[in-house]
């Protein structure tokens, strides 16, 4: 039996249940590969997963659990009917998202499915920055807003992880987006390339914004979530990235008053549109912005950066 790092929690909790120690090293099954882990890319979901157990991750089938989704590394070994991965490839991706992918590791074994070679363009630390985040992005406006070129879209919360790749994506289709940020990130948003910037600060969003024909909302405050409905036309789409069930049964019931389509989709894995992303970094449409990095072993302090609400772009674990 082989031995390997991970970050492991026996009990949910604050930053202390976090544990460095050895775990069994995995060995990867039919049309699955094994990376050696080279950065871990770290997502609010990481957060939540720690302090409880949520009811759409295997956090919630019991301990002890393995945080994290986001990784890039190299191929290693191939499981069985592998065939689309050789030995060496530096890859990226989230596997088995919200099942438990064990990416706060040295190795992880990773579907094929779930998986893309890494944008050349980038490091392996700024591409582990990119899975959760970008594919967030894509899949809420493209396969579920479908957003056109010539709209306009209202990014609440520019820059985010989820809302600093809205932006970059959202002006490579096409569309003329509009966003909100602090003072300190102004001019970082707008050189993501919004249109219109709203400091959120100095300035309510909803006396400004009018008539758009979407909205991805990333934050996390109810009170901006109320007044989101008032700034889409009727007909128009409003996504956000909140999924707990009040959320829910609020954005309903403000979406028929309205006359607006709601959204609460729940990101799920792509190796494919990965790839995609991945062409998009590499033909320099798309940048990744990351705010800090920490060893893997230094996690509990990444997930306090995380809980402080302020981080511009990406937090990111360098494993080795």
């Amino acid at each position: 039996m082989s031995f390997m790092k991970a970050i492991q929690i026996h009990s949910f909790g604050e930053s202390d249940v976090l544990t460095y120690e050895n775990v069994e090293r995995p060995k990867p099954q039919m049309g699955e590969v094994l990376v050696r882990v080279r950065a871990v890319g770290l997502n609010p979901v990481d957060v939540a997963s720690r302090k409880a157990p949520l009811p759409f991750t295997t956090g919630a089938k019991g301990l002890p659990y393995i945080l994290g989704w986001d990784i890039a590394g190299e191929v290693i070994a191939l499981g069985p009917g592998v065939t689309q991965f050789a030995l060496g490839n530096e890859i990226y991706g989230m596997p088995r998202f919200p099942n438990e992918a064990k990416a706060y590791s040295e190795y992880v074994s990773a579907p094929v499915s779930d998986i893309a070679l890494k944008p050349q363009r980038l490091t392996h630390l700024q591409a582990a920055g990119v899975p959760l985040a970008a594919l967030t992005a894509w899949q809420m406006l493209f396969e579920v807003a479908h957003l056109q070129a010539g709209q306009t879209v209202f990014v609440a919360g520019g820059a985010g992880g989820v809302g600093h790749f809205a932006i970059q994506l959202a002006k490579w289709k096409g569309a003329r987006v509009i966003t909100t940020t602090s003072t300190r990130n102004v001019t970082f948003v707008r050189n993501l390339g919004a249109d219109v910037v709203i400091d959120y600060t100095k300035q309510a969003f909803e006396d400004v914004v009018k008539e758009v024909d979407g909205v991805l909302n990333t934050t996390t405050d109810k009170h901006v979530f109320r007044h989101l409905f008032q700034v889409v036309k009727r007909g128009g789409w409003l996504v956000s990235l909140r999924a707990e069930k009040a959320i829910k049964e609020l954005g309903d019931q403000l979406a028929s008053e309205a006359a607006v389509q709601f959204f609460l989709p729940l990101v799920h894995p792509s190796g494919k549109q990965l790839a995609e992303i991945a062409k998009l970094f590499d033909d320099d449409h798309l940048k990744v912005h990351l705010d800090a990095v920490l060893p893997l072993k230094d996690v509990a302090q990444a997930h306090k950066l995380s809980e402080g609400g302020h981080v511009r772009g990406k937090l990111v674990l360098m494993v080795g």
